[in-house]
């Protein structure tokens, strides 16, 4: 051990390890112990059992130090008074994994079918479902070995150090805020398309930050998973309504009103390389919730449980992706709306965004919930503050609260376009985190074993798996990002698109 490194003992005054994660503290000035309090209460001195030999250890012999991140100790105490940070059940996983992932995505899966055609289409949905259920199973066993991992910021620092946490971090909290103001967007349009204009869209804009950010003050996942059993019971048969209204129209509603038309159906498409690229990495963004996964996990009740209930809500969402991508794309072909809620006309687009807003608030209310709570734990780990309901507790949380929504409302505004923006942020960030960051995750824990001796075959292509997740998805991130500028360039450049914080409807209702 090193010299300058504090120095933990037990009731014996044996040494005991220093945490490998934390650099070289100076001693804390001593303060009041448990054991001392314990005391004069006539209370028995507080003590523990070691995870590493089973050791008894008096708390008032152990030197406290600023949090850090270890392997077999939980972000959140199992407790029973306070918030319940670990009170999500299996059921309430599901539907909060399968809420991040099914939302914003699928109304912009039927365009992809539309432009790329249904075939490479179909097999990009299905391949980049496969390889993400697998990054989020690798995000189960990575935090299996690192209990103590609440973000992508905390996966950085056990594989980066303080450089990769920071990056990682701050990258993780930008993505949900990016979300989050898509998911405004989004809202906008719909208040819009049900009030025909009724007023200015930043108007909207304002009431959807302002219903979001009281929906994220909520401050457990336990009862967010309950908003989202509601945005899934709203969001589906919306979508369920547009599709079968679209299937049984005699023709599409954005077709022309008499006369022939053609859908424009193909089996392969001929985008251009920017088109083709936005479709790639709208499909990636489409399970960009796998980061969001991890935040899930902290808050179980039984961390064991995530696997099982990640399948399940990945296998419920794709079987969702394909039939209403498919029958959409069928329907209305080159006529399928951006969102795709508006698809089948005027009174549909209304009573479809009607029932439908209860679960275009679920989404944001999550993510902004989440890049909340990513600066909360930052300010807040290792601080009885975390946990109990102080006065410094809640200014600190209601405070993120109302920064985060705030920030991810200026993002709907200056980037009010819902197409290119779902674009930038898969490019960006769904491809990072979703695709490159696992491929490093796995390396970092499995990776040594191919220096210890003869490995197997499919130790082997999980090795050369999580390369090709590396490489590709660093090429598909630039890909992306070009594409994105540019379409973002040449759609302000026609005018196609408004200004920031215009006021001008944007649902094509007026």
């Amino acid at each position: 051990m090193d010299p300058t490194s504090p120095t933990y003992t037990d009731e014996k005054g044996l040494a005991l390890k220093a945490s490998p994660l934390g650099p070289p503290l100076d001693p804390l000035p001593s303060v009041p112990t448990e054991d001392a309090t314990n005391a004069e209460k006539g209370k028995a001195p507080s003590t523990f059992t070691s995870s590493t030999g089973g050791r008894r250890m008096k708390l008032s012999n152990i030197v406290i130090a600023p949090a850090i991140i270890e392997d077999d100790v939980d972000v959140f105490e199992q407790r029973e008074d306070g918030p319940d940070y670990r009170g999500v059940s299996f059921w309430g996983a599901v539907v909060l994994l399968l809420k991040q992932q099914f939302g914003l995505g699928v109304l912009s899966l039927p365009g992809i079918l539309n432009t790329m055609g249904i075939v490479p289409g179909l097999i990009l949905i299905l391949f980049f479902y496969v390889w993400t259920t697998y990054g989020d199973y690798v995000i189960g066993q990575f935090h299996a070995k690192h209990r103590g991992v609440h973000t992508m910021g905390d996966v950085g620092y056990i594989m980066w150090g303080p450089l990769g946490r920071e990056l990682m971090g701050w990258g993780f909290w930008l993505f949900q805020c990016f979300i989050a103001g898509a998911g405004m967007l989004t809202i906008s349009i719909s208040l819009n398309a049900i009030t025909t204009h009724g007023t200015c869209t930043v108007v909207f804009s304002l009431v959807a930050m302002i219903v979001i950010g009281l929906g994220a003050s909520i401050r457990t996942f336990k009862h967010i998973s309950w908003l989202s059993w509601i945005g899934m019971a709203a969001i589906l048969p919306a979508i369920f309504l547009v599709t079968i209204a679209c299937a049984v129209a005699d023709r599409p509603a954005n077709a022309p009103a008499t006369g022939p038309f053609d859908k424009g159906l193909k089996a392969f498409g001929n985008p251009s390389f920017v088109d083709g690229i936005i479709c790639v990495v709208n499909i990636v963004f489409s399970y960009g919730g796998s980061p969001g996964f991890l935040p899930v996990i902290t808050e179980m009740r039984d961390p064991r449980q995530y696997t099982k209930a990640m399948f399940l809500a990945q296998t419920i969402c794709v079987s969702l992706y394909f039939v209403i991508t498919i029958v959409l794309w069928w329907s209305c072909g080159q006529y399928i709306a951006s969102p795709a809620l508006g698809s089948a006309g005027v009174l549909i687009k209304k009573i479809g965004y009607g029932i439908a807003i209860p679960g275009l608030l679920a989404g944001p209310i999550i993510f902004t919930h989440m890049s909340a709570k990513f600066c909360f734990v930052r300010a807040l780990r290792g601080t009885r503050h975390l946990q109990d309901s102080t006065p410094l507790h809640w200014i600190v949380w209601l405070s993120l609260v109302a920064v985060m929504s705030g920030f991810s409302f200026i993002i709907s505004q200056v980037i009010p376009f819902f197409d290119y923006l779902i674009g930038l942020v898969g490019a960006v960030f769904a491809t990072f985190f979703c695709i490159v960051v696992i491929g490093f995750m796995w390396l970092h824990d499995n990776g040594q074993k191919r220096k210890e001796g003869p490995t197997s075959l499919s130790y082997k292509l999980l090795y050369i798996n999580s390369l090709l997740m590396i490489f590709l998805g660093f090429a598909l991130l630039v890909m992306g990002l070009y594409a994105s500028i540019d379409a973002i360039k040449l759609a302000f450049a026609s005018g196609n698109i408004g200004s920031p914080f215009a006021c001008a409807d944007n649902s094509n209702s007026v």
